[in-house]
C-alpha cells in the first residue's frame, strides 16, 4: 500500500483545510495516509474526517526549518512517495523537507487566483525548482499565475469536491424572501455592493426581504455600519459562527456572491448542494460553478443594479430558482463530486 503525506497549516475551520480532510479521507480507502500539521487548532467535523484507521495525525511544531526537518524524518521512516502541501507555508516546509528525497514526490497547492506579491515570488520559486508539479484549485489562479512565470507543464487544476448529498429543502412560497451570502467578512466579499443590491430590492420589490451576511472575519464591524447607512437593520442581519450553518441553507431562496476575486468558491458549491439558485460575480472560477441563465446568473464586479434585477427576477419566478435550482444540483454532482476529486488525485499518484 502506497504512503501519502498531506500537510496542512492546521486542521480549523476554512476551506483549504476543509480540502485536506477530505482529501485524506477519500484518499485512506486506497492508501495510508499521513495528515501533517502545523498548528493544533481544529474543527470537530475535519477531525471527525480524519478519524480513520489509514490516516495518520503527525503535529509538527516549532520554527520552519525544525518543522521541515521532522517532516522529513517521517517521510524517510514511513517510505511516504508523495506529499501533497496546501497553504503558502506548506509549500516551503515540504520543499525543503524533501530536498534530494528522489523517493518523494511534492506537490505543491495554489488555492486563489490572487497571492500577495512576496508570497507570489517565493512560490514560483519552490514551483520551478523544488516541486514536481503545482495544484491549482481553480483555473483562473492557473492561467494568471502561467501568465506570470509559472510552467505550463507543471501547472495542474484539482478542484475542489463536496459531498453531494441530494440535500433538497422544502421551500414553499411565502411572503418573504430568505437571501444569504456566507463566507469571511473580508473586503474581497464586497458586501458594500451586495447591500446596495438589497437596498434596491427593498424598494422594489412587493415581497418582504431577509439578506443574511453568515461568517467571521476583520469587516464585521464595517459591514455593521454599511447597514447602518444603507437603513437595513430590519432587512440584513450578521450571522456569527453559527453552529448551525446548514438551517441557513436550508431556509434560504437564493445564494448571493458579489465577490471581487474568488478561486473556486466552497460556498457556492454548497449552495448548489443545497438546490439554491445564485446570483454571482464573474470573477475566479465562478462560471465554471454558475452555467449563467441555467444554474443561476453571472455579473460584473461592483453592479449593484444588475445584481438587484436579477435577485428581482428570480423572486417574481420562484419556478425558475427552483429549476436553476434542480440543474445547479446536477452540475455539481457530476463535475465536483469526491468521487471525481479522488480519481484526480488518483491520477497523480498512480503516475508517479
Amino acid at each position: 500500500m502506497k504512503k501519502i503525506g498531506i500537510l496542512i497549516r492546521s486542521l480549523k475551520p476554512g476551506g483549504a483545510e476543509k480540502q485536506s480532510a477530505l482529501l485524506a479521507s477519500v484518499l485512506s480507502d486506497e492508501y495510508s495516509v499521513f495528515v501533517f500539521y502545523q498548528y493544533k487548532e481544529a474543527s470537530p467535523a475535519n477531525l471527525k474526517l480524519i478519524d480513520r484507521e489509514n490516516i495518520t495525525k503527525v503535529h509538527l511544531n516549532g520554527n520552519i526549518v525544525s518543522k521541515a526537518s521532522q517532516l522529513r524524518k517521517n517521510i524517510v521512516k514511513n517510505d511516504i512517495q508523495c506529499i501533497f502541501a496546501y497553504l503558502s507555508s506548506d509549500n516551503l516546509i515540504a520543499s525543503i523537507a524533501t530536498l534530494r528525497l528522489s523517493q518523494c514526490k511534492v506537490y505543491g497547492g495554489i488555492r486563489s487566483s490572487r497571492l500577495p506579491y512576496h508570497k507570489f515570488i517565493t512560490l514560483k520559486l519552490l514551483h520551478k525548482h523544488f516541486q514536481t508539479a503545482t495544484i491549482f484549485n481553480n483555473h483562473a489562479g492557473k492561467d494568471l499565475f502561467i501568465s506570470n512565470g509559472f510552467l505550463k507543464s507543471k501547472s495542474i487544476v484539482v478542484p475542489n469536491a463536496i459531498n453531494v448529498n441530494g440535500t433538497d429543502a422544502d421551500r414553499q412560497n411565502s411572503e418573504r424572501i430568505n437571501i444569504i451570502s456566507i463566507g469571511r467578512f473580508v473586503k474581497a466579499k464586497d458586501y458594500e455592493t451586495a447591500l446596495q443590491a438589497i437596498k434596491r430590492l427593498t424598494i422594489t420589490s412587493t415581497r418582504k426581504i431577509k439578506y443574511y451576511i453568515v461568517g467571521f472575519g476583520p469587516e464585521e464591524q464595517n459591514i455593521r455600519e454599511l447597514v447602518d447607512r444603507e437603513n437595513l437593520n430590519d432587512t440584513a442581519e450578521l450571522i456569527i459562527k453559527p453552529d448551525n450553518i446548514e438551517d441557513y441553507y436550508k431556509k434560504a431562496n437564493i445564494y448571493l456572491c458579489t465577490s471581487i476575486f474568488e478561486g473556486l468558491s466552497n460556498s457556492i458549491m454548497e449552495a448548489l448542494n443545497y438546490r439554491l439558485p445564485v446570483v454571482a460575480t464573474d470573477v475566479g472560477d465562478n462560471s465554471q460553478l454558475v452555467i449563467h441563465n441555467q444554474t443561476g446568473y453571472l455579473t460584473k464586479n461592483k453592479a449593484p443594479v444588475d445584481i438587484a434585477n436579477y435577485l428581482q427576477y428570480l423572486i417574481d419566478h420562484p419556478e425558475s430558482g427552483r429549476s436553476m435550482g434542480k440543474e445547479g444540483y446536477i452540475h455539481l454532482k457530476n463535475n465536483y463530486s469526491t468521487n471525481k476529486f479522488k480519481e484526480r488525485y488518483k491520477q497523480l499518484i498512480e503516475s508517479q
